[in-house]
Parts: C-alpha cells; sequence; structure tokens
C-alpha cells in the first residue's frame, strides 16, 4: 500500500549505536520534548521513549563499540610505537615525510614484527596521521642549514668586537629575494568532499636586494632587478621608487652588486660616514672591493 503524504516513522531496529545514543542525549542531556525528538529523527515517539527506558543498556553498547573501534585502529601497538619512534626521529633530523615514506617503513617494521597480511594501505595511512594527529606541511626556511654551534659563537664573540665601534644607525645589513610575482599560493581552504587541484606554478620572478641600518632610520631604496631592459610598463614613467637593473635571468651577480655597493659608498662618503654593511657568502657577493676615493 502506497504511502498517503504521511511522514516516514524508523523502527528501533533501523538505527545504529550512534544514533541511538544521540537521541538519547537530546533527551537527557539538553532535556528537549519526546515529541519535538522524534521529529527531527523522524521516528515514533514510543520509539524514543523506548530507548529512554534502555539508556543504560545503549550506554555500555555505546562503550563496547568504541573500545573495539579503538582496538581495530591500533591494529598493533608495536607496529604503531615503532612508526611514533620512527617519526620523532626524522623530524628531529629535518627529514621530509611523504605517505609513501610511511608506509613502505610500516612495512618494513611490519615485516620485522612478524605481523601478516598487512599492506600499509592509505586506509591504515590515513587512521595513523589521525591517531598522531599529523598534518601534511609545506615546509619552510632552512632553519636546519646552519650549524648553531658556531653561529652562537660568532654572534657572542666575534659580533661584538665588528660593531663596537659602529652606531647602530651605521650598521647595516642587506640580502636578497626572489619575487614570484605570478605565482599563486599553494595552499587553499577547501571542502572535505572537494577534490582540490592547483594550477601549474609560474616561474616569472624579479630579484629584490633590501638593506636598511640596524635602527631602521635609513631603509635604502630596493635594487630591483628584471629580464627586460625596458619593461614596457616603465615607458611613460621618469622615475621609479627603487633602483631597476636586468640581465636574462633577473639575478644577482657580482658586478650588479659592486655597482651598487659603489654608490652607496660614494653616498656616505659625502657623508663622512663610517659604516659596516653585512652580507651573506652568495658568489655575487664579491669578497673583496676597491673602494673609488
Amino acid at each position: 500500500m502506497e504511502n498517503q503524504g504521511k511522514p516516514f516513522k524508523r523502527t528501533i531496529k533501523t538505527l545504529t549505536i550512534a544514533q541511538s545514543l544521540s537521541i538519547i542525549e537530546q533527551v537527557e542531556k539538553y532535556g528537549r520534548k519526546v515529541s519535538e525528538v522524534a521529529k527531527d529523527f523522524s521516528i515514533a515517539q514510543s520509539t524514543v521513549s523506548t530507548l529512554f527506558k534502555q539508556k543504560e543498556k545503549w550506554h555500555r553498547m555505546g562503550k563496547l563499540n568504541v573500545d573495539k573501534k579503538r582496538k581495530r585502529l591500533v591494529g598493533n601497538e608495536k607496529l604503531e610505537r615503532s612508526m611514533e619512534i620512527f617519526v620523532d626521529q626524522a623530524r628531529e633530523n629535518n627529514l621530509p615525510l611523504s605517505g609513501s615514506i610511511l608506509r613502505e617503513k610500516a612495512c618494513e617494521f611490519a615485516q620485522k614484527l612478524g605481523i601478516p597480511n598487512f599492506k600499509g594501505s592509505s586506509g591504515w595511512l590515513s587512521k595513523f596521521l589521525k591517531r598522531q594527529k599529523m598534518t601534511f606541511r609545506k615546509l619552510c626556511g632552512e632553519s636546519a642549514s646552519v650549524d648553531l654551534s658556531v653561529t652562537d659563537n660568532w654572534i657572542s664573540q666575534t659580533l661584538p668586537s665588528i660593531i663596537a665601534e659602529y652606531d647602530a644607525r651605521d650598521i647595516y645589513n642587506t640580502d636578497e629575494t626572489g619575487l614570484y610575482y605570478k605565482c599563486l599560493p599553494d595552499k587553499t581552504f577547501a571542502f572535505r568532499s572537494e577534490t582540490c587541484h592547483g594550477g601549474k606554478y609560474s616561474k616569472q620572478r624579479l630579484t629584490v636586494m633590501c638593506a636598511t641600518n640596524m635602527d631602521g632610520s635609513d631603509k635604502l631604496p630596493l635594487l630591483v632587478i628584471g629580464k627586460s631592459k625596458n619593461p614596457r610598463c616603465f615607458k611613460k614613467k621618469k622615475s621609479l621608487p627603487v633602483i631597476y637593473e636586468s640581465n636574462t635571468k633577473a639575478w644577482m651577480t657580482s658586478i650588479l652588486f659592486e655597482k651598487w655597493i659603489m654608490q652607496l659608498d660614494e653616498r656616505f662618503s659625502k657623508e663622512n660616514r663610517k659604516v659596516v654593511m653585512f652580507v651573506d657568502n652568495c658568489t655575487a657577493h664579491p669578497k673583496s672591493l676597491q673602494p673609488k676615493r
């Protein structure tokens, strides 16, 4: 017989443990009326009443179900612990970890521990990451590329002796950075159900050199290096807020750096200032320069 427009009523047998506990919680914890809860879950009021009367049984069933899930998730405690130690050691040494590396290492541990039929599937990896609260992040910077003991010694002993005779306004630092002006962000917020794809990253770039003194009173004009000698966007510009140079790769070169530093030296000479400029050991930075004085 066809349903004459009446709402569909589910029986207690069609409800999962989680749904049953949720219904009980609505009445027990939030004090909602049985009729309201029955309407929300599209079930009969008698079903809600029966569930509430048997709430102790459902709570026990819920606890047993959670315990079973935990055992199924962990699977093997030795394998889980081995993977935890492996991840800790890898990150302490700043080694990047991918999903394929984790799966392969898990299979290796499983074989050594004598765990049969372990395949290190995508499902296992997903649950392992969730249990360990691990997320996939982009590596930033090169914090592990420098020996900290060397830098600490340089900061505490060498640096003070270098800057002792200079005022803060006469201590400068400069460095280059790549500006990928057409490159879109490589991370985004997305719906869980969405397949998130990114486009091909643009490699068009400029090199920008920034320099300022210690107390921030003198921020030098940016030195921008591009590929085009006369970009179209400069066509009607009579002056620029930056110093612009060019070469085929838009990179800093020793010739450009020497030209820039010599112009700066002339300025400081006219101002009768003695300054110190800190730069890194990039090959484009000449080790020795002869001022034109």
